[in-house]
Parts: structure tokens; C-alpha cells; sequence
């Protein structure tokens, strides 16, 4: 494997992009937890791995830490009107505070040297926010929502 997946990221660093079906069985229960914790959640679990498998997201592996233990599912974004790179983080998992921190270097590298302009994730949890905080990341954006019980229909109306 090369030092460039097939989305174009270019990664020289702890990190390594890995086929997604190489790494599939280990990193699933991480994703599926993660997944089933997101309140808004527009995917499903397949999802991630169909959008690796086409090529369109990339799976990110921590060289050090054992399979499994620590990877980032992220894919590049650029914005239409400005032509902004952004690496955008679908999920993240590290399951200690040491592989968080050498991932997020990698990280940070890889979309240096894929000429982004930024990295974002999008979290519902106020600790990750804050480990972001602290890492340099500015929270951009507050999503607001009230439940409500749908009305039917009553009678010939």
C-alpha cells in the first residue's frame, strides 16, 4: 500500500488508510456503538462501509495501537462555491487518551497534505466537544430540537 488512498488523502504519519474490508471485523462493534449513540443520525452502520468500499470515505488505522483499538473513518469535502478542502470526520474512536492525541496529529498532517482548509466533526457529546476545544477546534454551530407528536387525520378530512 502506498502512502495515498484511493480518495487522494496522502498520509505520512502513525495513521495508515487500509482497505475497509481488511479491518471491517474489528472496527464494526466500535462503529456500531458510536452509531447507536448519534441522536441525529442520517446513516446507518452500512453505510460507512459502502461509502469506504466505493472509495468516497477512507479508513484510517493507528499503526501503534491493535486492530480495532484505534481509526478514524474521515472523507474529503470540498465546498462548491469557494473550492475549500475540508477533512471531515465521520467517526473517530480511540479507545485511550494516548492514540486520540498521536491520531489527531495524523490527522491534522494528512489535511495539511491534502490542502484542506479545515477539519470538522460533528459530536452530540459535550466531552468531545471540549477534547476538540482543547485541540484547537472552534465549535461552529448549535442544532436546536423539540419533539413533536404527529397529528393524523381525523374522520373524511
Amino acid at each position: 500500500m502506498g502512502n495515498e488512498d484511493i480518495t487522494g488523502i496522502k498520509a505520512e504519519t502513525s495513521i495508515q488508510a487500509v482497505r475497509v474490508q481488511d479491518v471491517w471485523e474489528y472496527i464494526k462493534p466500535a462503529i456500531e456503538s458510536i452509531v447507536s449513540e448519534l441522536p441525529w443520525k442520517n446513516f446507518r452502520t452500512e453505510d460507512i462501509y459502502a461509502s469506504c468500499a466505493s472509495g468516497e470515505s477512507v479508513v484510517f488505522v493507528d499503526t501503534i495501537a491493535p486492530l480495532g483499538e484505534s481509526f478514524t473513518v474521515a472523507r474529503l469535502n470540498t465546498n462548491e462555491s469557494t473550492g475549500e478542502k475540508t477533512l471531515f470526520l465521520w467517526i473517530s474512536y480511540s479507545s485511550t487518551q494516548e492514540t486520540a492525541g498521536r491520531v489527531m496529529e495524523a490527522i491534522e498532517q494528512i489535511a495539511a497534505n491534502s490542502g484542506c482548509s479545515y477539519i470538522e466533526f460533528i459530536t452530540g457529546s459535550e466531552k468531545l466537544v471540549e477534547y476538540g476545544k482543547a485541540n484547537g477546534f472552534d465549535r461552529i454551530m448549535y442544532e436546536v430540537r423539540k419533539s413533536v407528536t404527529p397529528r393524523t387525520p381525523q374522520g373524511g378530512e
